[in-house]
Order: C-alpha cells, then structure tokens, then sequence
C-alpha cells in the first residue's frame, strides 16, 4: 500500500461523505437558541432615530417657547400703543386745561367756550378710543361734562375754574395711568429679557447634552466593539495556534456576536475533528503495527521453523533409540537424558511462534463476519504472555452458540485489547484480594453482549463521566494517552454498537458493548 494510497484511505475514514452534514450539526451545536438579534445597522439606525427624535423634542420646545416670546412681545407691544394713547390723552387733557386757562380772562367768553369744547372733543375722542381699547378702563369724564355744561350755561370764571380742576383731575389719572402702565411695561420687559436667556441657555444646555450623550455612547460603543474586536483576533490566533481554551463569553446580538459564536463553532468542530483525526490515526498506526510485527513473525516463524523441527526430529530419534535400544541408548544409561522435555518445550516454542504469527496476521480491512469467541482467544492468548497477568485470573465465559458479528477484524482486536489493557492497569494497586479479569459473551436484547469485568478498585462519578472523553486519563504522563477509551467508543459508533460502563468504587469496573446482529446474506 503506497503512502498515497494510505492517506487517501485515511482521508476516506476520516471525512465520510456525509462530512458537510457533520460539520453542519457541529456548527448547529456550537450555536445559541434564536433569539432577538439587533444588528450593528439596526443599532445605527436606533441611535440616529433617537437623536432625530431628540432634535425634533428641542425644536418642539424652541417653538413653544417663541411662540411664549412671542405673545409676550405682543403684550409689550400693546403696552406701548396703550402707553401712547395715555400720552395722547394727557396731552389733550392738558391742551383743554390751557385752553381754559387762556379764555378764562377773555373778553368774549360765550367764545371761548366754543374754543374749550374743541378741545374737550379731541380729549373724548382720545378717551374713547381707550375706552375701546383698553380692557377695565375706568377714568370717567363725567365731572368734566357736567362743568361744561354749566360753564357753557353760564360762562362765569367760577364754573371755568371748577372746569378746570375737573380737567386737572381727569389729567392727573391719565398721568397716574400712564406710569402704572409704564411700570408694568417695564417689568414685562425685564421678564422677557430674562425668559429670552433662559431659553437661550435651555436651548444650548439641551444641546449640549445630546451631544455629550450621543459622544459617550458612541465612545462606549466603538470601545466594547474593538474588545470584542481584539478578542476574537486572540481567539483566532490561538485557534491557528492551535490552543482551544474556553469559548468566548458572547453578549451581544449582534453581527459581532454571530461572528463570536461561529468562531466557538469552529473552535469546537475542529476539536472535534482534530480528535477523531487522532483516532483514526490511532486506528491506522495499529493496523501498521500489527502488519510490521505480523511480518516480523513470520520471519521468526521462518528463520526459527526449521531449527525447532530439528530439535523436535532429535528428540523423537533419541526416543526410538531408548524405546528400541539401538546402539549405546538404552533406558539405563540415557536415563538422565529426557527427550519427551525437550519435545514438549519445543513444540511450546512452535504453539508460541505460531499463535504470534496467526495473531499478526494481516486482516482484510473490509467489514466481514467475524466469530468474536475467536477474536477473543486470540487475543487474551497474546496478553497472556503481558507480565501483568502472571498475577491475574483470567476467566473466559463464552457462549456457544454466538453468533456472527459483522465488523473489522483489525478493529475488533483493538477493542478487545485496550479493554484487557485498562482491566490490568485497574487491577495493578489491588493488594487485598486476587485479581481477576471475567470475560463473557452472550445474547441479550437480541444483540451480541461482550463483557469485560475487574474486581479493581472502580472509579468515581466524575471520572466515570469523562471517561470515553479523548485525552482524559488518571494515569500518570507516560503509561496512558487517554485515547484508549474514546477509540473503543468510536469502534462501536463504527459497528453500528455501543458502549458503556458501569463501575463501583472499592469493587470493579464492567465495561459491556453490543453488537447488532446481521443476516448472512
């Protein structure tokens, strides 16, 4: 078999043709259940939302508050029309008040009242209009009235000058009037200055704000992303680096976060495949192993066959000679010589050569149907020759009437030897009792059962659990790989079998594996 041909057939055992949907199932399992995913546009497009939403809510509060600013001016406007009106009117009260004055010494007064009453009609006119324009307007003109009257009756200097003091009263309130306006124009005037800086602050405050806001969460965003950013090239590099390690904490939903938890996928499908690359590996160097030490037993078989029937020829010609007393044999004087010794170690000598040789043997690699009984004396016959066993009782409780399994011959043996081999390294600290290794088969549940059981020491809940996981072992560095177990489980999972353990500290271990029964075709 050419190294080409070795690699394509590793390649073949390693990555069947369901190897996309193999790797599709890991991915899947590496994966977190659905849930809501917001991604970085998504994000994007909320922040730029709610900063649109927050610049509409500080527009929203500019125009209300002009639209306050507004009336308020409009007040102030209206106090200044109001305030020229009282202006208006006092300077009409005070030109009637000189007119009078100036014809209270005429001549002619029945004309100079004519020339007061002019004058009294610009002040009605003016008093009308804020009559009609100022809301609880009050001053009254009737005093001023009823002095004209009289004085246009009688046009004496005493009803001009009772004229006069009512004009000046009407006057003096206009006067009155006006300054209270005046006041109050200039306290609304200082309020909506003060209100104008108030919104002006408020305005820039909440700009501000936003701002600094949006300038935090964008420096949060950007910060968390280029942790993840740079935790994931970490993960990578040690991906390429081949280290493992944890899974990356995965918190968000975003692009980000799938990319994080593909990486824990591939992570953990390459484990994966790395681990049952190993396996396999395991599996093709045992085939080569045992291929190497089947042609070195043959050799041996070869080179030592014809010296050991040599040996053999020589014993049985000593024997005749002893039996018939040809030449100097004899019973009495070839006594110490023992040829039936020498025959019985040597054709041990042949049973050893030739169960090495039968055991190495090459095996096809094709599925066939195989007797497990067999398999299983061929093999603990080899171990037998393991040092560990001089101390061990084996016992062999095989059925019958089993019937055939279908499988790899090569693999099988694999099996059936690191089951042994962990049955002996259990069996190594017990002190206490006779060690003891029980082998049996039968048929149970309609499949073949195959049973290996030690009286060793057991093992703990958690190792018992971790025990088919790959590299695990409590063996100390240098007598296990951790490997045994998990190649055992994935010799099942390739015969369509399975496997499992049942183990009890301080009293042994039975490992038991079915197979399923096929019909010969």
């Amino acid at each position: 078999m050419t190294e080409t041909e070795n690699q394509a057939q590793e390649n073949s055992a390693i990555f069947p043709a369901s190897a996309t949907q193999a790797a599709d199932a890991s991915a899947e399992e590496g994966q977190c259940p659905k849930r809501f995913v917001l991604s970085v546009r998504t994000k994007g497009l909320i922040v730029l939302s709610a900063l649109v939403i927050y610049a509409f809510v500080i527009a929203l509060f500019m125009f209300h508050e002009k639209r306050e600013l507004m009336q308020d001016f409009e007040v102030i406007q209206m106090s200044l029309e109001k305030d020229g009106m009282l202006r208006d009117a006092d300077s009409a009260a005070f030109h009637a008040v000189m007119a009078v004055f100036a014809n209270l010494d005429a001549t002619n007064r029945a004309e100079g009242v004519q020339r007061i009453k002019v004058h009294l009609q610009s002040l009605r006119v003016r008093h009308s209009n804020l009559q009609q324009h100022i809301e609880g307007f009050d001053i009254r003109m009737d005093g001023v009235d009823k002095a004209l009257m009289l004085t246009d009756l009688d046009p004496s200097k005493t009803n001009m000058n009772q004229l006069i003091v009512e004009l000046v009263k009407v006057k003096n309130e206009f006067t009155d009037l006006a300054e209270s306006s005046q006041q109050a124009r200039e306290r609304m005037s200082e309020q909506y200055r003060m209100q104008t800086d108030s919104v002006a602050l408020t305005s820039l405050f909440l700009g501000s704000f936003g701002l600094a806001l949006l300038g935090a969460i964008t420096l949060l965003f950007f910060r968390q992303l280029a942790k993840d950013l740079h935790a994931l090239q970490t993960r990578a590099m040690e991906i390429v680096n081949s280290f493992r390690g944890e899974p990356i904490p995965v918190r968000r939903q975003d692009e980000v976060g799938q990319l994080m938890r593909a990486v824990n996928s591939m992570a953990t499908a390459l484990d994966k495949r790395e681990k049952e690359l190993l396996l396999e590996r395991q599996k093709y160097f045992h085939q080569e192993k045992m291929a190497a030490i089947g042609a070195l037993a043959a050799g041996v078989a070869h080179e030592i066959g014809n010296p050991i029937a040599a040996i053999c020829g020589i014993a049985d010609d000593m024997s005749e000679r002893r039996s018939y007393g040809l030449g100097i044999c004899s019973e009495e004087t070839c006594r110490p010589c023992r040829p039936d010794i020498i025959r019985e170690q040597a054709q041990r000598l042949a049973a050893i050569t030739r169960e090495i040789s039968e055991f190495a043997s090459p095996q096809p690699a094709e599925p066939q149907f195989l007797d497990l009984n067999a398999q299983l004396r061929s093999t603990s016959n080899m171990l037998r020759y393991d040092k560990r066993m001089s101390r061990v009782e084996l016992c062999l409780k095989l059925d019958s009437q089993l019937p055939a399994i279908y499988g790899v011959a090569d693999q099988l043996t694999q099996l059936l030897m690191n089951l042994m081999i962990n049955a002996m390294d259990a069996l190594d600290p017990v002190m206490d009792r006779p060690p003891a290794i029980t082998i049996s088969t039968r048929i149970e549940d309609g499949k073949v059962c195959l049973t290996v059981e030690d009286n060793g020491f057991g093992m703990e809940k958690d190792v018992l659990d971790k025990a088919f996981d790959a590299f695990f072992t409590t063996k100390p560095a240098g007598k296990g790989t951790g490997l045994g177990l998990s190649l055992c489980y994935s010799i099942m999972q390739n015969h369509e079998g399975s496997i499992e353990i049942d183990s009890t500290p301080g009293i042994g271990t039975r490992v038991r594996a079915f197979f399923p029964i096929k019909e010969i075709s």
